[in-house]
């Protein structure tokens, strides 16, 4: 009797937590992906990066790496837009271990509401993409997921 009613109340919190997880996951990446598209126009699309973002209960940074070439010009389309909570998008040109690092980008004057940046990269040699995520105050695990397209001309 025991075995049973411990393998049902397992059964149950699996359910549970299961269901849970996948009640607060909006990521649409065709959805994201098309509205992306609209924006990279006159630029040839190249590449481009689906990031999860799981909050958690301390603030956290999410750094990106992108290698460009010398010579082209890039354009960064990102939706943010099945995020619950708003997340700050910084472009740099080195690392955050890098002393000489310069901020050529921050999506911190956005209005609020405004889910779709573009940004046309001025010629570097890498980008440093950083999602800085809140921290969340809840206990209902949110997630969601930036969506991020390089084009070039």
């Amino acid at each position: 009797m025991k075995k049973i009613f411990f393998s049902g109340l397992l059964g149950l919190i699996f359910i549970y937590g299961f269901t849970t997880i996948q009640a607060t996951d909006n990521c649409d990446k065709k959805t994201l992906t098309n509205s992306c598209k609209k924006k990279m126009e006159p630029f040839k699309y190249d590449s481009q990066k689906f990031t999860k973002i799981m909050y958690q209960k301390k603030a956290q940074q999410l750094e990106i790496e992108v290698p460009v070439f010398i010579g082209e010009k890039y354009r960064l389309v990102f939706n943010t837009s099945s995020l619950p909570k708003p997340v700050m998008v910084n472009v740099y040109t080195k690392d955050k271990e890098s002393k000489k690092r310069e901020a050529i980008y921050s999506s911190k004057d956005l209005k609020a509401g405004e889910n779709e940046m573009v940004f046309d990269v001025p010629r570097v040699r890498k980008l440093y993409i950083d999602y800085d995520v809140p921290a969340d105050s809840t206990s209902q695990k949110l997630s969601g997921c930036v969506v991020m397209m390089v084009g070039y001309k």
